[in-house]
């Protein structure tokens, strides 16, 4: 061996000495990701074949679609669940619709209800599609169509409403942005994007039920096991309804209720989507003392008379007027 050869030799089994370490840390980290993945979904599957599940339909109990109310009735409401959740979330708001005598239809988004490996399945486009779906039909059944979005289910119809005209649009606690804590460090959609193609599965444990009223979280139909690609769709989905000019397209009446201490859907995200809805009569909510789940939460009275009473008063069932306002109730 030359002279040459011998320090390109040395040279090499000094680099392979110093990427040894780093290349066993890699192979164990994908390692422990392996196990990780495999494990957590294997839990998933379990809890999911645990759950209680209408025995003709296979749905969830609690996500199941409902229809109410009169099937003549000249108004009809379409109320669009969160993420990971399903109609039981809305609380006794589709009931006391029906009653007011408008056909309630609550619809149950893809992936929902069924598995959460179905969720994790379902790309963005589907879900505005269901969405837009879901409208049509009423629409082609009823005079006026109002749409009632909650989390997830806000962004949507927020979408919605900017492609096909409704006569009114209801926001409770839509997602705009993920609300930022300090101690996240980078914005949670960062987060998500950096780790979900590498930890498939996230476990979302009693206290990420973001409701102060403790019964109340029994109570709330939502997924344990969160799929990483499903916290991707919902960034998607997101990042569309802040379009700018999405929200100018939206020309209804809207009303925004959203929580102070809302800990999942960021308030701050909302309210700057809010002034750019280009429609003139627009009422904003704000809610202390009420986390994301309001329906079901401490003011859950006023949260779900709230938009009954917006619906009746576009359907003259009341004096008062839907100028833009901005209001604040404890």
């Amino acid at each position: 061996m030359t002279e040459s050869q011998a320090a390109k030799s040395g040279r090499m089994r000094r680099l392979i000495r110093k990427l040894r370490k780093p290349a066993i840390a890699l192979a164990i980290g994908a390692g422990i990701l392996i196990v990780y993945n495999l494990i957590m979904g294997a839990m998933s599957a379990r809890w999911n074949d645990a759950q209680p599940r209408d025995p003709e339909t296979g749905i969830l109990i609690g996500a199941e679609e409902l229809d109410l109310g009169p099937e003549s009735a000249e108004a009809a409401v379409l109320l669009v669940h969160g993420f990971v959740g399903g109609s039981n979330n809305f609380g006794e708001l589709p009931a006391l619709l029906a009653d007011e005598g408008y056909r309630v239809r609550a619809m149950r988004l893809p992936g929902h209800g069924t598995t959460p490996a179905d969720f994790a399945d379902t790309p963005s486009s589907q879900f505005s599609l269901a969405v837009l779906r879901e409208l049509r039909a009423l629409k082609k059944e009823h005079q006026r169509v109002y749409i009632v979005g909650h989390s997830m289910g806000g962004a949507l119809a927020a979408l919605a409403a900017a492609i096909e005209p409704v006569d009114g649009l209801v926001l409770a606690g839509p997602y705009f942005g993920v609300t930022y804590q300090w101690y996240y460090v980078l914005p949670p959609e960062t987060w998500t994007k950096l780790t979900a193609p590498f930890v498939k599965w996230v476990y979302k444990s009693r206290p990420f039920i973001r409701v102060n009223r403790a019964e109340a979280k029994d109570e709330i139909l939502s997924y344990v096991w969160i799929p990483a690609q499903g916290s991707v769709t919902l960034i998607e989905i997101g990042e569309s309804v802040n379009d700018p000019f999405v929200l100018e397209q939206i020309a209804c009446p809207v009303v925004l209720m959203h929580g102070t201490d809302d800990f999942a859907a960021s308030p701050e995200a909302a309210a700057k989507a809010f002034e750019q809805i280009a429609s003139g009569s627009t009422t904003l909510t704000w809610y202390h003392r009420s986390d994301h789940h309001r329906f079901r939460d401490s003011a859950r009275g006023e949260v779900i008379a709230q938009p009954v009473g917006f619906v009746n008063r576009l359907e003259g069932r009341s004096s008062e007027t839907a100028e833009a306002s901005e209001v604040s109730v404890e």
